[in-house]
């Protein structure tokens, strides 16, 4: 029972599931029953219980209420007088309000000039030790005792820094800046001093290297490295440690390496001590030949390191020994890769040969500047790097080594291009004789590939034959497949062959270059040898324009030039296409092939319309001349008109003497060798027709021509065509040399490499020596009878003519005409009608017979019979 009544005593609550548990408890009337009985029983007990508790309390509850009042009274009181007291702060009459705050000011200034007194006594202490301090670091630095100057730097940085009194004040920048410049001068005096120790000169026949103890009055004799620790420990104290090593690589690269590498030939380099004084010379030879190999440069520069490292840094086991040791003390780390690419321009860049035979000798130097590289990294560098660890883009020398092709090529073609430059702009003009046609076979491009290189040296370069026989290969197949390429023989200028053979020694370049490692170095050379076609077609005639329309002679070789090159130039792009197709070690890249050669044939194109356009401003500019002389102007428009006169008669002697000398000077800069047979004929008839046309012109303007004018403008005429047919005749040797080739070989259309490239390039021409010279129209060509045979019962000029006058009938359209009328000047009108019926007038048109009848004969009805006869014809 008391278990049970524990349980519901001292459960805290009760729930459903609790009830529920008492519930299905084995719980009998009698025993709930008792549970009742017992519940009220102590119940009953609680209240008696709780009731002798209050009473028992009743007093303590009694005191502390008591004790509330009281304390409630005091603060009632309390509050009493706090009001009192605002009262009284608040009168105005009694003044207690206005003598506390004045005493509360100046018990605040009080304190406030003590405060500052005592910042003031501080500042002045901290000022006293300052001043004591910067004293005795000005005197250090004086004395350029340097270690010691820069400790006191410090020391009086950390003195300034604690003084915090001195915080936000003048004073404290003031020193501030007074503690930097006092850093700046000891490092000024540092640097100063390190220039002093190790000295360099570089003068015209020696280049010095000088390591000298300073001499000071404070301190006892000392050596170098003991000098240098003082150095850097100073430097290193002011956090400026690595301001030693930059002065000095930099001025060991700036006033030693970079002139001694200037110099062209170096000898040995020696050492001489004497006392603490040690010296490194080396031998200069500003004025002789040659150059220095890599090698030599290399060991040079090792024993300078050496020499540097061996005169300044410590190897014993000192202190002082340990922090000289570093590498890093001497030299930054910037200075290794600048003297590698110091090297690589003397020993590489700069040496870079021409030739295949030169390239594979001096890559046996390549090894040793490989091998100089890595020892200078590794003396130089604080953390040196294997030579699988370095990066060749951190290494010149190696990342140059991986592009000596590519540097042998663009070296090759630059030296091209500028050969070319300079043959552009030289004004020397000499001319190149040639032997005979030049036949385009294998051993010529031999010989031109061969010829490439030095003109001075006869020596064969082994790169160069290497290339020539893939050449060889291509250049047989073009001559199967292409048959006769010839360029006649006439004078070109040594500038325009030395040109061929610069284009046909780097195509050769270009074809020894491997496909599988270098296709971009063979196009690079393939580029480059079409390349200087364009520079001298676009630099020469710029340069010269003047000199070539000034001197005829100088502007038919100009012609002879553009043909050659275009001739070239076509027969190279189709080598260059057959090269790029052909499977072989060394051949060309196949993907470029059309491009290339549509690039050639557009390169020989603009040099064959140069020369022809050129030629044609000749032809034009001499045509004019000609045309003036010949009518010898005013006065010679009046010696037509009188004839007969003497003065006239001595007036046309003239023009005739003129035109002929001058006509004469033509023929001569143009007679063959100095262009072809065929160019020749064809310009000498052009300037002799445009003297005859004048002349024709001339006679025909003359309104009335009197008997005896017509006998002397008929001798003129005469005198005039016989005196020019003269200059056609050739020497049979000359001769001899163009009759074992075709006569279309002659002409600007044999002019070309490309098949097809100067199709119906003759017509062309001759459209061109046309061009300007409207008075000779198509109206004027043809001969006596159509095929020059004469009527029947008719006597013909033509078939007693000389040779002279066959060739000038032959490639003058108006040497007939101008027969013609010297005939039509003294025959009788009946003869004029007869030879009009038979056809040997047909040069001259009826409105042309009928103004010659005109002015010659009297107007009669027979005359009028005869022009209504003409026109009826």
């Amino acid at each position: 029972m008391d278990v049970l009544v524990s349980r519901i005593l001292e459960s805290d609550s009760h729930s459903s599931q609790s009830t529920d548990g008492l519930l299905e408890s084995e719980l009998t009337l009698d025993v709930a029953q008792k549970l009742s009985t017992e519940l009220n029983t102590r119940l009953r007990k609680c209240k008696t219980e709780l009731k002798q508790s209050l009473v028992d309390n009743h007093d303590t509850y009694t005191a502390a209420a008591d004790e509330v009042e009281r304390a409630q009274e005091s603060i009632t009181q309390l509050l009493h007088g706090v009001d009192e007291l605002q009262a009284m702060f608040g009168d105005e009459e009694t003044g207690i309000r206005a003598r506390v705050i004045e005493a509360m000011e100046k018990e605040a200034q009080a304190r406030k000039q003590i405060q500052d007194n005592g910042v003031v006594l501080e500042g002045l202490r901290v000022l006293e030790l300052i001043n004591a301090e910067l004293r005795a670091m000005d005197a250090l630095v004086r004395d350029a005792r340097h270690r010691e100057a820069a400790r006191a730097i410090r020391a009086v940085e950390a003195t300034v820094v604690g003084a915090h009194a001195l915080d936000g004040t003048r004073i404290r920048a003031v020193l501030d800046d007074r503690i930097h410049l006092a850093a700046i001068n000891v490092k000024d005096n540092v640097l100063r001093d390190l220039r002093r120790l190790v000295s360099f000169e570089v003068a015209d026949s020696v280049a010095t290297i000088r390591v000298a103890p300073l001499a000071r009055e404070h301190a006892q004799p000392s050596n170098a490295s003991s000098e240098l620790a003082e150095l850097y420990s100073a430097l290193s104290t002011l956090d400026a440690g690595s301001d030693l090593a930059k002065a000095f690589s930099d001025r060991f690269v700036r006033d030693f390496v970079s002139p001694l590498l200037s110099v062209a030939v170096l000898a040995d380099s020696t050492v001489q001590s004497t006392d603490d004084t040690r010296i490194f010379e080396v031998s200069l030879h500003r004025e002789a030949d040659g150059t220095t190999s890599a090698s030599t440069v290399c060991n040079i520069l090792s024993e300078a390191l050496g020499f540097v490292n061996g005169s300044l840094l410590r190897n014993d086991s000192s202190e002082e020994a340990a922090l000289l040791k570093a590498s890093s003390i001497l030299w930054a780390d910037g200075c290794a890769p600048r003297l590698a690419t110091l090297v690589v321009e003397r020993c590489v860049l700069s040496c870079i040969p021409t030739t295949r035979k030169a390239l594979a000798e001096f890559k046996d130097q390549i090894d040793v500047l490989v091998a100089f590289e890595d020892r200078l990294f590794g003396e130089l560098c604080a953390e040196p790097t294997s030579e699988n660890d370095g990066s060749s883009a951190d290494r010149p020398i190696r990342s140059r080594v991986g592009q000596i092709e590519d540097l042998f090529a663009r070296r090759r073609c630059d030296e091209a291009l500028n050969s070319v430059r300079k043959l552009a702009e030289s004004s020397s003009f000499s001319a190149a004789a040639m032997d005979g046609h030049e036949r385009w076979t294998v051993d010529l491009v031999k010989q031109m590939v061969k010829s490439s290189g030095d003109s001075e040296s006869d020596d064969t370069d082994a790169g160069c034959q290497t290339a020539s026989s893939s050449l060889v290969e291509g250049a047989s197949k073009l001559v199967a497949g292409r048959g006769l390429l010839l360029f006649p023989k006439c004078t070109v200028s040594a500038a325009i062959r030395r040109l061929v053979m610069t284009a046909y020694g780097l195509v050769s370049e270009g074809a020894q270059s491997s496909l599988d490692t270098a296709p971009h170095v063979a196009r690079m050379f393939v580029d480059t040898a079409r390349c200087v076609f364009d520079v001298y077609r676009a630099l020469f005639f710029a340069l010269h324009r003047a000199q070539l329309s000034k001197i005829p002679a100088l502007g038919w070789q100009f012609f002879n030039d553009c043909m050659y090159a275009a001739h070239h130039a076509g027969i190279i792009g189709d080598l260059v296409a057959l090269l790029s197709e052909s499977p072989g070690t060394h051949q060309l890249p196949s993907s470029f092939a059309a491009t290339t050669s549509s690039e050639w044939t557009a390169t020989a194109r603009l040099y064959v319309s140069i020369g022809k356009t050129h030629a044609a401003r000749i032809v034009r500019q001499e045509t004019e001349e000609l045309r003036r002389l010949s009518t010898g102007g005013s006065k010679g428009a009046d010696a037509f008109a009188s004839a007969s006169k003497d003065a006239s008669k001595a007036q046309l002697a003239k023009t005739a003497n003129q035109v002929r000398l001058s006509l004469t000077q033509l023929a001569r800069a143009i007679r063959p060798p100095a262009v072809t047979p065929h160019v020749f004929y064809r310009t000498l008839g052009r300037y002799a027709d445009a003297v005859f046309g004048a002349t024709i012109d001339a006679i025909a303007s003359i309104v009335d021509i009197g008997a005896d004018d017509s006998q002397v403008l008929s001798d003129h005429c005469r005198l005039t065509l016989h005196s020019l047919a003269q200059l056609f005749l050739l020497d049979a040797s000359v001769l001899e040399a163009y009759a074992d080739i075709a006569p279309s070989m002659q002409q600007p259309s044999a002019l070309g490499g490309s098949s097809g490239l100067l199709d119906n390039a003759d017509a062309a021409f001759e459209d061109l020596l046309n061009s300007g010279d409207d008075d000779i129209g198509d109206d004027n060509e043809g001969g006596a009878g159509g095929d020059g045979s004469p009527a029947p019962g008719v006597s013909s000029p033509r078939r007693s003519l000389p040779s002279a006058m066959k060739l000038a009938n032959e490639h003058c359209r108006l040497a007939n005409k101008l027969a013609q009328l010297a005939d039509i000047l003294v025959i009788s009108r009946a003869d004029i009608l007869a030879r009009r019926r038979a056809g040997l007038l047909e040069d001259f048109t009826v409105d042309e017979l009928v103004e010659l009848v005109r002015a010659l004969f009297t107007g009669t009805m027979e005359r009028e019979r005869d022009i209504m006869e003409l026109e009826s014809l």
